[in-house]
């Protein structure tokens, strides 16, 4: 649960400002209501400094929070499903994957969604980061779908 974060008193105005905003879209209800309060039940515990991002301009650095709140904003609205997970991988400032966890619904054609969620995450990368600075990264997105009923990964 590393790569998940959660604002505390030294975050960004701007960091939880985007945290917030996301927390009001669609608010989901019945079971996916009741996964995310099981998942999110601890992260107050969590923390992890912000880890900044270069992007293809000199002086421009983008934190790996605003990027994650990106995707799932993104994610949400072009697929219509919730990002329970999102890791952004790499060494220092650079970006060498993306891995996304979402709820599935049983009546998905997941192959078909997942490469609906891989066009939406090298949209928000080239968008947010450049082309250039995630050229590997956007070879690099790895899709994985959740159990609504079960919190279990599908094969």
């Amino acid at each position: 649960m590393n790569d998940i974060y959660v604002d505390d008193e030294h975050s960004d105005e701007t960091d939880a400002w985007l945290v917030e905003a996301s927390r009001r879209l669609d608010e989901p209800s019945g079971d996916v209501n009741r996964l995310i309060s099981a998942i999110s039940a601890n992260l107050s515990r969590v923390r992890r400094p912000a880890r900044t991002l270069s992007t293809d301009i000199d002086g421009i650095r983008v934190s790996d929070r605003i990027l994650k709140q990106l995707l799932s904003i993104r994610i949400r609205s072009a697929v219509g499903r919730l990002v329970v997970f999102v890791a952004v991988d790499g060494e220092g400032d650079e970006v060498s994957g993306i891995r996304i966890g979402l709820i599935a619904r049983y009546q998905d054609d997941l192959l078909t969604r997942s490469e609906e969620v891989r066009d939406a995450v090298g949209d928000v990368l080239a968008t947010a980061l450049g082309e250039q600075a995630t050229a590997t990264a956007r070879r690099n997105i790895t899709v994985r779908w959740q159990d609504v009923y079960t919190r279990e990964w599908l094969a």
